[in-house]
């Protein structure tokens, strides 16, 4: 299991403080293409998921 995040954001700095943040986790990340208007997009991949069970 992935998990796959959508970021949005305004100014570089802001990206630069989320990727710090989530750096011991993350497996790829990408900033969108052709990136017009107010916000700008990335794409982070996390390493992997904690999987969590209904065993009883």
């Amino acid at each position: 299991m992935s998990v796959k995040i959508k970021v949005s954001y305004q100014k570089e700095q802001e990206l630069q403080a989320i990727l710090q943040l989530l750096r011991p986790v993350i497996k790829s990340y990408k900033a969108a293409d052709r990136q017009q208007g107010v916000y700008k997009r990335a794409y982070i991949e996390i390493k992997h998921a904690i999987e969590t069970s209904d065993k009883k």
